[in-house]
């Protein structure tokens, strides 16, 4: 096997599509590098430096990690993966049965890598993945790095057996009867849920980023809308490649032709993941979120993919369609060296905090915690 740290984005480009199979075989939507390279060059913090690892097995790419260069926290050298900041589900990519041979790779490259990590960071990683253990593990020299599981949030899911009539028939009576009822509402006022199309992206994508800001608005900050073009920039990019083969689709419920709700999702190897959303509250009777969602649920049944991830956070609207949770997890990894113990110093605040959010979730009402969570809003300057 080969392990090469690619540092220039134009060496790239013959990568790409043994890239993309990879996260088609993982069934992993928003590891494709469409929609990676994007972001890097859209939304990465500060001025980030590309530290991707691909390893091959001769001409074969059996595995990638596609890390950035941060150095804008503390003056660490934190390594992270390409879409950290998008709050979405994140890994390496391998071939099947073969994580642990590629995470021997990658920590050698890393180790090896200029300049040196002083932390790796794995966010939005599942879990149940082997990337933090094995990278730990596979790690050259005799001082394997400082591992930790910091924390994890839930990801409801949805399992897209048999046909769409026999989800449908698993929803409970008055969610059926509800359906029914707001479906004729919206026809009734002029209504229809529509797929956007690559002539319509642009218009569809300045749809879903104003429903994101007013569902937000008053109810704190979406790091997504203090974006603002910089993201809509991302997702021109990225959907104008991806829209054609159906992996990049915005569901709108429009009234008149106007938009009122509108969610992205993206799809790869039978798996669609909900990306973000958003509606006009003026239309909550409607339930317009409730209505796009099950259309969308339609066409993946259609399209024959087995699996819809609702993405991270549980919230209600999500639990009413949800059979199942991914947690979502992230880690990191502090190697061994002369920065080490600096570097455990920086992180124990962050590393503290988390534990007591945990023991909060394990200790006190859903009801005080949302107290909290809005004290703590009003404290932040």
């Amino acid at each position: 096997m080969d392990a090469k740290l690619i540092t220039d984005l134009d060496a790239l480009e013959d990568l790409a599509p043994q890239w993309d199979a990879l996260a088609i075989a993982n069934e992993q939507p928003s590891c494709a590098p469409v929609w990676l390279l994007a972001w890097l060059k859209q939304l990465a913090p500060g001025t980030p430096g590309l530290r991707l690892v691909a390893v091959h097995d001769g001409d074969e790419l059996i595995g990638i990690a596609p890390f950035f260069l941060d150095t804008e926290r503390s003056g660490r050298v934190d390594y992270r993966l390409l879409g950290a900041e998008l709050g979405s589900r994140l890994a390496p990519l391998a071939a099947a049965s073969r994580e642990w041979e590629v995470a021997g790779a990658v920590a050698g490259a890393l180790a090896e890598a200029n300049p040196r990590p002083d932390l790796i960071a794995l966010e939005g990683v599942p879990p149940g993945s082997p990337w933090l253990i094995a990278l730990r593990n596979q790690w050259p020299g005799r001082i394997p790095p400082l591992s930790s599981l910091y924390n994890v949030r839930g990801s409801p899911t949805v399992q897209l057996r048999g046909s769409f009539a026999d989800w449908l028939a698993t929803r409970s009576s008055s969610f059926r009867k509800n359906h029914r009822r707001r479906s004729r509402m919206l026809t009734e006022a002029g209504g229809a849920i529509r797929l956007g199309t690559i002539q319509t992206l642009s218009n569809d994508i300045s749809a879903l980023m104003r429903l994101h800001a007013e569902r937000w608005s008053g109810r704190g900050t979406s790091s997504l809308v203090a974006q603002g073009d910089r993201f809509t920039a991302m997702l021109e990019a990225a959907g104008r490649e991806l829209t054609p083969s159906g992996r990049f689709r915005i569901w709108l419920v429009e009234i008149d032709g106007q938009p009122i709700w509108a969610n992205l999702f993206l799809a790869a190897g039978g798996e669609l993941l909900a990306v973000n959303s958003g509606w006009d509250e003026r239309w909550r009777k409607l339930s317009p979120a409730t209505l796009g969602m099950v259309r969308a649920i339609e066409d993946a049944f259609e399209r024959g993919e087995r699996r819809l991830d609702l993405g991270i956070g549980e919230d209600p609207y999500k639990l009413e369609f949800a059979d199942g949770d991914d947690p979502v997890g992230w880690g990191m990894l502090i190697p061994s060296g002369r920065r080490m113990a600096l570097t455990i110093l920086r992180t124990s605040p962050m590393l503290l905090n988390s534990a007591a959010r945990r023991t909060a979730k394990r200790t006190l009402t859903p009801e005080r915690i949302d107290a909290l969570r809005g004290l703590r809003r009003r404290l932040r300057p």
